[in-house]
């Protein structure tokens, strides 16, 4: 069986030591397209760049507060596995 290989992206905000957690890349693209298109190049501009098409291969970090802004922390299937293991 072949091992699934996940990128990782992460907000600005990872260097600051602040709480976050990981969010799948599918969910986080479609929590921007929810944003009106200024608002969501603002949010998107504080991400580590990646394909869209790779979004279902990518781990995406977010600080609570880039969290809340796309409205991820209310959904929890945005969480990774690895993230509900801990919680």
């Amino acid at each position: 069986m072949k091992k699934q290989m996940f990128r990782e992206r992460e907000c600005i905000h990872r260097d600051d030591d602040v709480e976050g957690e990981f969010y799948n890349g599918a969910f986080y693209i479609q929590a921007l397209q929810r944003l009106p298109v200024d608002r969501a190049m603002q949010v998107a501009g504080r991400v580590g760049s990646f394909f869209w098409s790779d979004a279902a291969h990518t781990l995406v970090w977010l600080c609570s507060n880039c969290a809340k802004e796309l409205n991820l922390t209310d959904t929890p299937r945005a969480f990774t596995q690895a993230a509900r293991k801990q919680a």
